[in-house]
Parts: structure tokens; C-alpha cells; sequence
């Protein structure tokens, strides 16, 4: 069974995963994406497999950096392909008991490759925990992008697919602490 949760942009979705996870991370692998950061503003996103170790969610900008699928506005939807075949290869290890998915329903959604390698690992025998991206969260990254509406149907179908396999929880201020019990109870009984 999948755990995933959403809410609201910068809620804490990711850090609340993380900080979950930390004392098991040997046993985790997949993939988180970081905010890349220049004078205080987020100007892009890089994806990064982990198999073992939790990266920070947010980490200053260098030219040099791997992983970067956005960037003032650019897209390399190729960066995410690549990223997800790693995490299909990790996954296949014994070390790996879970599998972190962050954050799933995006821009990702127009790849085959990518949909494709992300409903393997889904329909694999090993849990996935991770962020899905709500229908607002993506309405405004289509906006912001400008790009067109046709990132809602893979998105509603994959949706779908996320609620058959496990649960779906929304973080709020007023849940957040009780989803963190809720959530490392999840880690504890996946990770036996």
C-alpha cells in the first residue's frame, strides 16, 4: 500500500517526509526534488535520486549543478526521464524497503518515458511514499509556466491510480503534527 500526501504550496509537505524519514534512510530509495535558491527567491528545481541518503530540500544555485529540469522558467522534461530510470534501478536492490516519490504530478506528466517507469515502480511490490502534486498546486505551475490545460488528464488518471494503490492525505496547519505520527507509523510497518 501507497502513502502520498498534497496540500498546499510550500505547506511543508516535503520537509514533513523527510524529517520522517531521516532515521531510515538506508532503507530508501527513489527520488526528491530540491528548490534552487539565488537572493532568497526559488528559481528552479533539481531532481535527484537517493538511495540511502536525504538531500536538503533547498540549496543555493550553481551553473554546475546536475539534476536541473527548471530553471527561469525552463523546462528539460529529458533530466526527470533520467532521474526516474535511476529510481526504477534502485528500487531493485534488497537494501531498498521504500520507495520516496517527491513530488509526482507535475510537469513529468507529458512523459512517456517518465509515466511509464513511475507505473512500474507503482505497480511493484514495493510501497512508495511521497508528495503528489493537487489539481491547484498544478494549476498554478501551468500558469506560471504557460503551459496549456492538457496536463490535467494524465493527472486526474494518475490520480486515480495513486488513491486505488493506497491513500491520499492533504496536509493542514491544524493536521500537520497528528500526519507526522500517522506517517511514521506507515514508515515503521513498510519497513520491517
Amino acid at each position: 500500500m501507497h502513502l502520498f500526501i498534497q496540500g498546499q504550496s510550500r505547506i511543508g509537505k516535503s520537509t514533513l517526509l523527510r524529517n520522517t524519514l531521516i532515521p531510515v534512510a538506508a532503507s530508501v530509495a527513489g527520488f526528491v526534488t530540491q528548490r534552487l535558491m539565488e537572493n532568497e527567491k526559488v528559481i528552479g528545481y533539481r531532481a535527484l535520486s537517493i538511495a540511502g541518503d536525504l538531500p536538503l530540500l533547498e540549496t543555493g544555485y550553481e551553473t554546475n549543478q546536475s539534476g536541473i529540469f527548471l530553471i527561469n522558467f525552463q523546462l528539460d522534461i529529458s533530466v526527470l526521464e533520467s532521474v526516474i530510470l535511476l529510481v526504477e534501478q534502485a528500487t531493485k536492490s534488497p537494501s531498498c524497503k521504500l520507495i520516496l516519490l517527491d513530488e509526482i504530478g507535475g510537469v513529468e506528466l507529458k512523459s512517456g518515458v517518465f509515466f511509464d517507469a513511475l507505473l512500474r515502480i507503482m505497480n511493484g511490490e514495493k510501497p512508495c511514499i511521497g508528495v503528489w502534486k493537487s489539481t491547484s498546486n498544478l494549476s498554478h505551475t501551468i500558469s506560471r509556466l504557460k503551459l496549456n490545460n492538457e496536463y490535467l488528464n494524465p493527472h486526474d488518471s494518475l490520480e486515480q491510480i495513486v488513491r486505488s494503490k493506497g491513500e491520499l492525505l492533504t496536509v493542514t496547519d491544524a493536521n500537520k503534527e497528528s500526519l507526522h505520527g500517522y506517517i511514521k507509523k506507515y514508515i515503521q510497518q513498510m519497513i520491517k
